[in-house]
């Protein structure tokens, strides 16, 4: 199923400031000059093939980033019939023929500096848009477990490792059609008091003595058990099921390999295979599996790659056009 997918849709129409080059035949594409580390951000694709359209970075070391898959946003057609792009009187006209949308990331550990950003297109030249790195300004955390935490940690388990790689292969998965986020995230919980940040360096500080070494996926908001938990945006449900280190869990697929995951509830209330919009209630708030207390986990997962879930909050009350895309890379 195909929906419309409002802020990137939006975002698409940075492509109108190309002017005449729309109508030159040749691709051509748009992207934030700068973004920082672990940070998503929209790239603007027009007069490419989408089904053979990728994107990736490559640093100033020469490494490749991961080549990040192109998909198209359907317009939404109005009560006459005619396609624009939203509802009332904000609507637009559609949006460019042959313009397709990659949503991608920088990943937390991408070397700071100048990078370029290569698009390719099957029977196009490569585009090559510069593009700098910086810096996420992560923090340092040191978080202290009691014993029973400290066996999840070192569990081996076979369930833990067969949990790890089922969810680690569902988050690789791309499916072309899966086209459902109709608009910016929302926070999943209503409060905003969070307890550890997206990026943060931790130190796992077993019980007994010992420390392990991990980089935080997500964003922690503390609230009381049962707190409703909702989706963050429009999306399809592709798992929901209790996990060792996660506890109970519920991933939202919203495009093709893009994912949203909330963990440690409560309670869930939503099943595999079900849709969701923004504001749907998935569960509540818990301390299941690897939690020191009452809180919501929530992360953003593009290929696989962590990136920060807050940076597509509330994107679709930008009210210019023109500095979405900026805004993305750099919030």
């Amino acid at each position: 199923m195909r929906l419309a997918c409002q802020p990137l849709l939006l975002v698409a129409l940075l492509a109108s400031a190309a002017g005449a080059r729309a109508d030159t035949g040749h691709p051509f594409a748009e992207a934030p000059p700068s973004v920082a580390q672990g940070r998503p951000f929209v790239v603007v694709v027009n007069g490419a093939a989408p089904s053979s359209t990728t994107a990736r970075l490559v640093y100033a070391d020469g490494a490749d980033g991961p080549a990040f898959p192109a998909f198209v946003p359907p317009a939404k057609p109005s009560a006459g019939g005619r396609a624009v792009i939203g509802d009332g009187p904000s609507a637009r006209e559609p949006y460019p023929r042959g313009l397709c949308l990659v949503l991608a990331a920088v990943p937390l550990d991408a070397p700071v500096g100048p990078a370029a950003l290569m698009v390719e297109s099957a029977g196009a030249a490569p585009i090559r848009i510069a593009m700098d790195i910086l810096p996420g300004g992560f923090l340092d955390e040191d978080i202290a477990l009691d014993q029973s935490l400290t066996d999840i940690v070192e569990s081996t388990e076979a369930r833990k490792a067969e949990e790890a790689r089922r969810l680690r292969d569902l988050l690789a998965y791309v499916d072309p059609a899966g086209v459902w986020l109709d608009s910016g995230f929302a926070r999943p919980v209503a409060s905003e008091r969070r307890t550890a940040f997206y990026g943060d360096h931790r130190r796992y500080l077993r019980a007994g003595g010992g420390v392990t070494v991990g980089i935080h996926a997500g964003v922690d908001y503390g609230c009381p058990t049962g707190t409703p938990v909702s989706a963050a945006g429009r999306g399809l449900v592709v798992m929901a099921e209790d996990r060792i280190v996660s506890g109970n869990t519920v991933v939202i697929e919203h495009l093709p390999g893009v994912y949203t995951l909330y963990m440690h509830l409560d309670s869930m209330v939503v099943a595999v295979g079900m849709p969701v919009v923004r504001g749907d209630r998935i569960g509540a708030v818990g301390a299941t599996g690897l939690a020191t207390g009452p809180h919501l986990h929530w992360e953003l997962r593009i290929l696989g790659m962590a990136a920060d879930p807050e940076a597509l909050v509330g994107l679709d009350k930008i009210p210019d056009i023109r500095t979405m895309a900026p805004a993305v890379g750099r919030r």
